[in-house]
């Protein structure tokens, strides 16, 4: 069997040389932290082809990503490179006989290279990491969105076996993880190559945005159980950083509890509706929009209606556009679908929650609104940089980000020095947000709140009453 062999269409950029001859000499160990949309599979599968052209020995590519759909992705790469993988997932019986005897002709010296792509879940069983053992040759790892895998049930897939080891992402950091973040860097060797995403717009590799962001505050019900949440993790805070550890261990589930229902009403804010449909209104351009909704309900009782299905259902009434929710209930001919009648201006609108996050590329995005976002820095940078994907019919992007800054001063009641704690650390992460994407963006050093009915106040005054104008 034939060695691994770009396309004619491939032609490596500069700074993928770049990413693969700082890995090669780390001895092919190290992670590539390259911005979404800036070409990683394609880096990844140039380093292997490299690999495969230096050793004498035949090679085992072993490629581990973080879900099903980015198996079938990968796989449809790894052909354009000239070989026929192993999609290792799901049940062993569909793919482990064709593995052994791949590996058989790899052994016996008839066969060059066998390249599987699996999952991070299937590579962490002992069974596939026993047959990848059974290799008599060289044997590389390509980890995608490698922070994945310094979670406690996957890191049984960092194999000692694995002699190359390559580590894709755009965040390699874990949130809230330093030990997850610290195996991962001890195993592949720390990041060697960084390539971040204004470096990639100023090279056209993204392409350019506008960022503007959108004040939202909290409805009086809301508001009410807004403090009595931050109340309660204020108190739940002060309880887990006691001295006593079985005391600490058992706040520790109601504060997550507690953190989570707290997101989930600022995710839901039912403002940001309002302040959607009076975008819409105000704007005459609508074809490839897309709308993150939050993944909880609307209502303070948490039993509304979805809040991707509120949002999709005002949409609809409101405006005469045509407009699809992309969600998990869709199936995969569904999804397809959707993203081709999406990119031929066929569906003006997509609302999703997090699906579009997980490696689905909407390269025709022109608008998106960012009516929900979680406070990790990996979610919000990746999919800025999904939305920067170039297209042939865009010349700019235009982020709009809903920012929740619930009003305490207007608060009957007191927040005791812990709950103000708290509720700052919540104000800074969301400034943080803003602050990163204003920091690339077109309209930057001005991108500022914009004038729309539901917003009383700025981002000054927010920091001011928060004691962060240094953020």
């Amino acid at each position: 069997m034939g060695k691994l062999k770009p396309p004619q269409w491939v032609e490596a950029r500069d700074y993928q040389q770049e990413a693969i001859s700082r890995w090669s000499g780390e001895s092919g160990r190290g992670i590539l932290r390259m911005a979404t949309g800036t070409g990683k599979t394609v880096t990844a599968l140039l380093a292997a082809s490299q690999v495969a052209d230096s050793v004498d020995n035949p090679l085992l590519v072993v490629i581990a990503v973080p879900y099903q759909h980015l198996v079938d992705q990968w796989a449809e790469e790894v052909r354009s490179f000239n070989s026929r993988p192993v999609l290792a997932y799901e049940s062993r019986r569909n793919w482990q006989p064709k593995l052994e005897r791949q590996l058989l002709e790899l052994n016996s010296g008839s066969r060059d290279i066998c390249v599987v792509v699996t999952t991070h879940r299937t590579l962490s069983g002992e069974s596939p990491r026993q047959t990848i053992r059974r290799a008599q040759s060289s044997v590389m790892l390509i980890a995608d969105e490698v922070h994945h895998m310094g979670a406690p049930h996957t890191q049984n897939a960092l194999m000692d076996d694995f002699s190359l080891r390559l580590g894709l992402s755009a965040t390699p950091e874990r949130w809230y993880d330093d030990e997850g973040t610290t195996a991962l860097n001890n195993y592949f060797g720390g990041t060697v190559f960084d390539y971040g995403l204004e470096r990639a717009i100023d090279a056209g590799i993204l392409c350019e945005y506008y960022y503007v962001p959108h004040i939202v505050e909290l409805e009086d019900d809301e508001m009410e159980l807004y403090m009595q949440l931050t109340r309660q993790i204020g108190s739940l805070m002060a309880k887990a950083n006691s001295d006593d550890p079985s005391t600490a261990l058992e706040e520790s589930e109601a504060l997550q509890q507690a953190l989570f229902k707290r997101a989930r009403l600022i995710g839901t804010a039912r403002q940001k509706l309002n302040v959607l449909i009076d975008l819409f209104e105000h704007q005459t351009d609508h074809s490839h929009s897309l709308v993150y909704c939050s993944d909880g309900s609307t209502g303070v009782d948490t039993k509304g209606t979805r809040h991707v299905d509120a949002t999709t259902q005002r949409l609809r009434e409101e405006t005469n556009l045509d407009i699809e929710r992309f969600t998990a209930r869709e199936d995969q001919a569904e999804r397809e679908r959707l993203l081709s009648e999406f990119e031929s201006g066929e569906i003006d609108v997509l609302t999703s929650i997090r699906c579009l996050d997980e490696g689905v590329d909407v390269p025709a995005t022109k608008t998106a609104y960012l009516l929900a976002s979680t406070t990790n820095p990996r979610q919000y940078v990746q999919r800025r940089g999904r939305i920067l994907r170039r297209h042939a019919d865009k010349e700019f992007a235009v982020i709009h980000d809903f920012v929740t800054v619930p009003d305490t001063s207007r608060h009957p009641k007191i927040l005791s020095d812990e709950q103000y704690d708290v509720e700052q650390t919540l104000i800074r992460k969301e400034l943080e947000r803003v602050s990163t994407f204003t920091d690339a963006a077109r309209n930057h050093p001005d991108a500022e709140v914009t004038g729309v009915p539901t917003t009383e106040g700025t981002l000054r005054e927010t920091k001011r009453r928060y004691d962060l104008l240094g953020a």
